[in-house]
């Protein structure tokens, strides 16, 4: 009788425990795919123009699970296109580079604020570096999902960068492989006749 009651408990607890594990793992699996949702979600929004509830789709993923980097990325292109604090919007998109250092859209983000921001010559510096960590990354599905639509438009910032550095030589290589790519790419081209004035 004791050893039936014994192993009845045994079962119980080895029950409990297995219900533990799938339900864990389980609820794991819920945070990373209601992550994806409420980031999908986000993108939507932010391709619609709503970038006020992009932004809400994107604080929800990451309070699903903080470390989802295309959400923070999310949360960066939406701060700045709502023209929020500057290092706000940098801390979103350093986070993205952080937990998936591919997601070659955060490096144009991030190369987009330092150029913005504009405080000294290092943030031309970074936003150069920012743009070549994009440019090499294997993360092409992030790319040009939004706001950028080729690597014309990455080499014309580039271009931007180096003039501002005074680094006029490099400033028109950059612009040569812009024009290669998309001969009517604006900033290229208005970048061009600058620097022949």
């Amino acid at each position: 009788m004791v050893l039936k009651l014994y192993i009845s408990n045994l079962n119980i607890i080895i029950l409990v425990l297995l219900l533990t594990v799938i339900g864990c793992s389980g609820d794991y699996d819920t945070e990373t795919s209601s992550a994806s949702t409420h980031t999908q979600q986000g993108w939507q929004h932010y391709m619609s123009g709503d970038y006020t509830q992009a932004m809400i789709s994107f604080e929800r993923a990451l309070n699903t699970d903080p470390e989802f980097a295309d959400a923070h990325n999310g949360v960066g292109w939406s701060q700045l296109s709502l023209s929020l604090s500057i290092p706000l919007v940098q801390e979103a998109f350093q986070n993205a580079v952080r937990f998936d250092s591919s997601n070659a859209d955060a490096w144009v983000g991030l190369a987009t604020v330092l150029y913005l921001r504009n405080k000294d010559s290092s943030d031309f510096q970074s936003a150069i570096r920012a743009i070549d960590n994009a440019l090499q990354s294997d993360g092409e599905e992030y790319l040009y999902r939004h706001d950028y639509q080729s690597e014309a438009d990455l080499f014309a910032l580039k271009a931007t960068c180096y003039f501002y550095l005074g680094e006029n030589q490099l400033a028109r290589q950059e612009i040569g492989k812009a024009s290669e790519i998309d001969e009517q790419n604006r900033s290229a081209i208005a970048l061009q006749n600058l620097l022949q004035e």
